[in-house]
């Protein structure tokens, strides 16, 4: 499946909300604010192998959100915004405002629905350079789509969508790279689907998606094809789909077409305290979106992205495997995170494998008190490297405390370690973070 939030077809977007992550909280309808400040200090800010330089980051925060689902309309709106100062200017002062709404007004109830999003996030322009900020842009991506539904019969249902969306790229202080840019995009897409109820925890499914990317400074126009079925299951402790097809890409040159082999399972258990997800995925995109392949493991796993400084098509491989225990005592918690990701790029030399590991401890050492001790490491290969390959391994350690002062407010100190070693010169650093934080949320 074409790996865009803008061009799944509305019958996949159903299986995926009806599997929500292991553990996840509902949370409350309505209106939700909190403001904070923090500190926090390095001693290596430009992760450098020499001439370190360390930094003190002051910032202030605001995160405003909203949550509704009511009959004719379903919001979810999250954004948060930033304003930072750092002491030794090795960053300008900067602003940044992220986050992500949907929204879906239910104009005739099961019938009709008109779909709008956002999501505006900073990404990784290059995986093979460290992550600083001179790396990093805001990308922007809005969409909007009618859906229509026809039920056939008490156990059959076609669904029609169509999106147009845009994707575009703002760049940072420091990150104007000439064709850094050339990734904005315009995106038309479209997709049937045929449903079909087998019992109430059954559901079987045939799609066809079809998708035109066309980019602001790359002259060639990318058509992408899909057709695949899914069987899912969703269970009172469990669920898990299966999803089977084939997917063909489109140049506009003669000669430069792509096919591929779609697939993708999931599956999430809960017995007891133990919680299991796993998800697998086999797919044909582009690299203009994002690829996601720097967010394996770690205990906040952003919604990074990478190689979007270029454009190509890009089979991708991935699989995580994810394990929570809150069994061990009856003040602790375990989690553990295995992650596999391969990007096999068309046309340009960005081939890249990664496999990464991560592990926590929490300990709540009294009801308003917790500390978290977190481990990670990742190993990547870029296999088309200069200089006949390159590896790169990345391993962190930390601890975060975190205490609840009252119903409202809230105080987290944090130290990390992180160390990166390189085949490339260079490109290897070592630096130790930390920093405290505290917050006021509105109830």
């Amino acid at each position: 499946m074409i790996k865009q939030a803008l061009q799944v077809s509305l019958c996949v977007t159903a299986l995926a909300a009806s599997y929500p992550s292991i553990g996840q909280s509902i949370p409350a309808q309505g209106p939700r604010i909190a403001f904070g400040t923090g500190v926090e200090q390095t001693d290596n800010a430009l992760k450098t192998s020499s001439r370190e330089r360390s930094e003190t980051k002051s910032y202030l925060d605001l995160d405003l959100g909203y949550l509704r689902d009511s009959e004719f309309l379903r919001a979810d709106v999250q954004y948060r915004g930033e304003l930072a100062s750092y002491a030794n200017d090795t960053t300008a002062e900067d602003s940044v405002i992220t986050g992500s709404s949907t929204i879906a007004w239910k104009v005739l109830p099961d019938r009709m629905q008109i779909d709008l999003s956002h999501d505006r996030s900073e990404q990784i322009r290059d995986s093979r350079d460290p992550d600083i900020r001179n790396n990093r842009q805001l990308r922007d991506i809005v969409s909007v789509g009618p859906a229509f539904m026809a039920r056939l019969s008490p156990v059959d249902k076609i669904v029609l969508n169509g999106r147009y969306s845009e994707v575009s790229y703002e760049s940072g202080e420091a990150t104007a790279a000439p064709a850094a840019n050339q990734t904005d995009s315009e995106r038309v897409s479209g997709g049937l689907s045929w449903q079909h109820q087998l019992r109430k925890t059954d559901l079987l499914s045939a799609n066809y998606q079809y998708s035109e990317v066309k980019f602001d400074e790359f002259t060639e126009e990318l058509t992408y094809h899909q057709i695949f079925g899914t069987y899912a299951v969703t269970l009172r402790n469990s669920g898990y789909s299966i999803s089977l097809g084939l997917n063909r890409s489109e140049r506009e040159s003669a000669g430069s077409d792509t096919d591929g082999f779609y697939a993708q399972a999931s599956w999430n258990l809960r017995v007891g305290t133990h919680r299991f997800g796993v998800i697998a995925i086999n797919q044909l995109t582009d690299s203009g979106v994002g690829l996601g392949g720097n967010a394996l493991v770690g205990g906040n796993f952003r919604p990074t992205d990478d190689n979007f400084d270029i454009v190509d098509v890009v089979e991708r491989t991935s699989l995580d495997i994810d394990y929570g225990f809150g069994g061990l005592c009856d003040r602790c918690d375990v989690g553990l995170r295995l992650g596999y990701d391969e990007q096999d790029f068309d046309t340009q030399p960005r081939d890249q494998k990664q496999t990464g590991f991560g592990a926590s401890f929490g300990y709540r050492l009294t009801p308003t008190l917790k500390l978290a001790l977190r481990g990670n490491y990742s190993e990547t290969e870029f296999t088309q490297d200069a200089g006949g390959g390159r590896e790169d391994e990345l391993q962190s350690y930390g601890l975060t405390l975190d205490w609840m002062l009252s119903r409202s407010l809230s105080l987290r100190a944090w130290l990390t370690d992180e160390e990166r070693t390189s085949d490339a010169a260079l490109q290897g650093y070592e630096e130790l973070y930390g920093g405290v934080s505290v917050s006021y949320r509105f109830r």
